[in-house]
């Protein structure tokens, strides 16, 4: 019931109310694993708001990238980053992890289901990964009207550099 109150909350629209989700998730799931990782996330000066559709749909490809992770990679630490770009946001997820044949599509539906998120967001979904040498996987979702800059609460600037 939380995620759809969130979901509808005008005032959870920024990046910066996103990543704190995310980071939440991470921790819980990653702590739980005994797995290391870092997040690096943008400071206060780069927030920008983010449409309830995007915030919606990039958490959801977060969550199931998170668990690909921890379900498959045998991995002993992650590193995860978002990052507002001008024209789009970009998540990065990668871990030290066995890696797999990426031409195999895997044996589950997540690769499919995030590239699917991604493209339907008009985004792009990429996977670079080798057996025994660890994953990466980037998701870029172009802003395109989906998402303005935030102004910053305590100067009034907005979330991008002039």
């Amino acid at each position: 019931m939380s995620d759809i109150v969130r979901a509808i909350n005008p005032s959870k629209d920024h990046m910066r109310d996103l990543s704190q989700r995310m980071r939440h998730f991470a921790s819980d799931v990653f702590t739980a694993r005994q797995i290391e990782f870092r997040f690096r996330t943008p400071d206060a000066e780069r927030d920008v708001r983010v449409g309830a559709n995007i915030r919606r749909e990039l958490f959801l490809i977060f969550k199931q990238a998170i668990n690909n992770v921890v379900r498959h990679s045998g991995c002993s630490r992650a590193d995860l980053e978002l990052r507002a770009e001008p024209d789009r946001l970009v998540l990065v997820v990668s871990d030290d992890g066995v890696g797999f044949d990426a031409a195999g599509g895997g044996d589950g539906h997540g690769l499919l289901s995030m590239r699917e998120r991604t493209e339907a967001l008009g985004g792009q979904f990429e996977i670079l990964t080798r057996r025994g040498q660890g994953t990466l996987l980037t998701f870029a979702i172009p802003f395109a009207d989906r998402a303005e800059p935030a102004p910053r609460a305590a100067a009034g600037r907005s979330g991008f550099p002039a």
